[in-house]
């Protein structure tokens, strides 16, 4: 009897270790399972919030650089032919004005939105995009943009401080421009040194417009590797 009891008591007990055991089986998953649940969601947020960022550089480049090459490009060439002789204005002042076009994005200012990536680096979060391709992407975007960064930092041509010193410029009279002033720059525009400063911005500007085209072109693809991440 007393084996009996022993026996049964044994079974008791490694019944009473197992259902523990389960317990703790079940518990842990359901944590693991938590856990998955709450980084798919902040890898969601993260990647919602990094698609608008890239997009927020699509529009930036294509709004200041490559809707205003056309005609940057287009100004600069008709002072370069004025200078050669094969351009005769019908507006003097409207030529000049055009001259004064040809200072857009010769500050060769990017603007890279970088929010949420840096939060990503910050927080040491990257792990948390489970896709590899995705993540090694976002990081070869992410130095793409340094390097263009630090390939246009410092470096204007020289052609807006040079415009601007022939003519002031009034943000309420963009258009106004004195007699003497205009007397002044369609002078200077038959120098040499204005020749090679529009030579330098016309340069300048198809530089700018292929790295805007660069950007924009790994900005559309990091978006579409994104949008077919969210959506499996």
């Amino acid at each position: 009897m007393e084996q009996n009891k022993t026996g049964r008591y044994f079974k008791y007990a490694i019944g009473e270790i197992i259902l523990v055991v389960i317990g703790i089986l079940i518990a842990l998953s359901i944590n693991n399972w938590n856990e998955s649940r709450k980084d798919s969601i902040k890898e969601q947020q993260y990647l919602s919030n990094l698609k608008k960022e890239i997009q927020m550089d699509i529009d930036f480049n294509t709004r200041n650089v490559l809707k205003r090459y056309p005609k940057k490009v287009e100004v600069l060439t008709n002072g370069k032919n004025y200078y050669q002789g094969k351009y005769i204005p019908q507006d003097t002042l409207q030529f000049l004005n055009d001259l004064g076009y040809g200072n857009v994005f010769g500050n060769v200012i990017w603007s890279f939105h970088r929010t949420t990536y840096n939060q990503l680096t910050s927080a040491s979060d990257f792990d948390i995009i489970k896709n590899d391709s995705l993540r090694e992407t976002l990081l070869n975007y992410y130095n793409f943009l340094n390097g263009v960064d630090e390939s246009s930092d410092g470096k204007p041509t020289g052609y807006i401080n040079f415009t601007l010193s022939l003519a002031p410029w009034d943000p309420n009279n963009p258009d106004e421009i004195s007699d003497f002033d205009a007397q002044l720059f369609i002078e200077k525009v038959k120098t040499e040194e204005f020749y090679r400063l529009i030579n330098r911005e016309i340069s300048l500007a198809h530089n700018s417009k292929g790295k805007a085209l660069r950007v924009n072109e790994r900005a559309k693809d990091l978006i579409s590797l994104i949008n077919k991440h969210l959506n499996d």
